[in-house]
């Protein structure tokens, strides 16, 4: 089933949000109250709007309460990010994620309710598109346009087996490099053991570690 994320806010940051997320096959709304901001997007990702996040009724009325994931990049305008968490923790949005433009504003906005901010420089806008598109990604890295590390954890109901066993560079064509157990992490061999909660370090294409990601995680 395809995550559903709402942009609000389409300047650099957020446009290079929504673009990713629209990429890997996501249902994306892009939302921005100037008309240039959206016409600048519109090619790129097909369901972007002229709407005004500060107003609860038109996130009401643009099905906000059933949105998976809301990321906020409005920046340079504290009232409105403030404005916009509010409204979007009041139509029961249980993943915000805010930009922010100053330290001192990371601590309001999850007083309000975010569940994560970020003071971002551009580059880092497909990293954070590729960390929330899975709750099981920790942490990503991006080698190129085409390779990655990523950092994920094995879902709990994964079945406990050796990586011999997994046999997991021939079926999915990525190479783990580390695994991190109780807080220990270690370089693998064959006969380590993968179990739900590890947290795993692999590296290897994008595309192909998503589908990995999936495995640990179905």
């Amino acid at each position: 089933m395809k995550k559903s994320f709402i942009v609000i806010g389409l300047g650099r940051f957020g446009s290079s949000i929504a673009k990713s997320l629209e990429t890997m096959n996501c249902d994306v709304l892009a939302i921005d109250k100037r008309e240039e901001a959206v016409t600048k997007i519109s090619s790129d990702v097909p369901h972007c709007l002229i709407a005004d996040a500060t107003k609860i009724k038109v996130l009401k009325d643009l099905g906000a309460s059933s949105i998976d994931h809301a990321v906020v990049c409005i920046g340079n305008n504290l009232q409105a990010s403030i404005m916009t968490i509010v409204n979007l923790k009041k139509l029961g949005v249980k993943k915000i994620t805010v930009r922010a433009d100053e330290v001192e504003h990371k601590e309001i906005f999850k007083l309000l309710g975010a569940t994560e901010t970020i003071i971002p420089e551009e580059a880092s806008a497909i990293s954070l598109a590729n960390q929330i598109i899975s709750d099981s990604i920790l942490d990503y890295y991006a080698v190129s346009d085409e390779y990655a590390i990523v950092q994920t954890i094995v879902g709990k109901t994964f079945e406990k087996k050796s990586l011999i066993e997994l046999d997991i560079r021939n079926k999915f064509d990525v190479n783990i490099v580390g695994i991190i157990k109780n807080d220990q992490f270690f370089i693998p061999k064959g006969t380590d053991v993968l179990g739900p909660d590890d947290i795993v370090v692999v590296v290897g294409q994008k595309v192909k570690i998503r589908k990995f990601d999936h495995f640990l995680n179905n």
